[in-house]
């Protein structure tokens, strides 16, 4: 391995003289900025092998060639559409697991990445009964529900299902439908005093309480204020249900607007209906949410996947 110090102005040309000079292989190991603004960055270049003496001083040879190279995996997060802010951390983290595991795989430094930035959720946890489901209009939320109630049911998890959503035409019926198949109690509640009482009386009756909540327009305060005050009085898991194929800048400014009403676990829909996920880990990253579940299919019984670093890397690492 050749080691080789990079000076310029600023981190974007040294990046580029890097690129010139030693090419796409080449390792940032460390950076530093200077009192006068500039960066230097020491970079390290895989040669076929390299020498290494052990404790006993016995020459050996160590092939090198298999080591990875981080820019596999910054073509994957720009093909993937992560943010620029969310790719650096991710980008950052991976230099410091490749210092600590010099000959660590590009799958394991990833996952072990994604371990350290992202936090993961249970579906199923009945350490906090109340799970409240939040989003736009047609984000999932009702068919979100109805997976995990018939997760729920799978597993021999007891659960009800209530619906505040006195908005969209026909929202109720659909729950209510699922439920009925389902064999779920079924509640609706008009106003946020009803749902409160309701939510009191079911803790001591099931082990889930899932809640539905109007689809709204989170870039209008009367909209947003119709679910903060259905949750604000209420103590549980606030989920944001959206849509994995939305503009990652937009839906990170969705997922902020969601986050002031309290909304800390992110569940994914539609992921099956697009190839790029760099939605999904912008939203977490830049809302400081942790991964609930994923939508993966239309089917409601085997519809919901749980999502953790390892299936993370996979989609990250199969697109290009």
């Amino acid at each position: 391995m050749r080691i080789k110090q990079i000076t310029a102005a600023n981190m974007t040309e040294a990046l580029a003289q890097i690129k010139s000079e030693l090419g796409d292989d080449a390792i940032i190991v460390s950076s530093e900025k200077a009192k006068d603004g500039s960066v230097q960055v020491s970079v390290a270049l895989d040669e076929a092998e390299e020498l290494f003496f052990d404790d006993n001083e016995q020459l050996d040879v160590v092939s090198s060639s298999g080591m990875m190279s981080e820019q596999h995996i910054r073509d994957c997060l720009e093909y993937h559409g992560v943010l620029d802010v969310v790719s650096g951390k991710i980008l950052a983290t991976i230099r410091q697991e490749q210092q600590l595991f010099p000959n660590i795989s590009e799958t394991e430094v990833l996952e072990k990445t994604l371990t350290k930035l992202y936090a993961y959720g249970n579906m199923l946890d009945i350490r906090q009964p109340v799970k409240i489901f939040m989003g736009t209009p047609g984000s999932g939320k009702s068919t979100a529900i109805a997976k995990v109630a018939t997760q729920a049911k799978i597993n021999g998890v007891s659960c009800c299902i209530i619906s505040t959503d006195n908005v969209r035409a026909g929202a109720n019926k659909q729950l209510e439908a699922y439920a009925k198949i389902l064999e779920v109690d079924f509640y609706f509640c008009k106003d946020a005093q009803e749902l409160s009482d309701k939510v009191n009386a079911c803790r001591n009756k099931y082990n889930l309480i899932l809640i539905d909540t109007p689809g709204i327009n989170p870039f209008i305060e009367k909209e947003i204020k119709r679910v903060t005050d259905f949750c604000q009085n209420l103590k549980g898991q606030k989920i944001l249900t959206l849509d994995a194929g939305r503009n990652p800048m937009e839906a990170v400014e969705i997922g902020e607007v969601f986050m002031d009403i309290g909304a800390r676990y992110l569940l994914p829909t539609r992921l099956d209906l697009t190839r790029r996920i760099g939605t999904v880990l912008s939203v977490a990253a830049c809302c400081d949410m942790s991964f609930y579940a994923a939508s993966v299919s239309a089917s409601i019984a085997n519809g919901l996947a749980e999502i953790n670093s390892a299936s993370l890397t996979k989609l990250i690492l199969s697109e290009v």
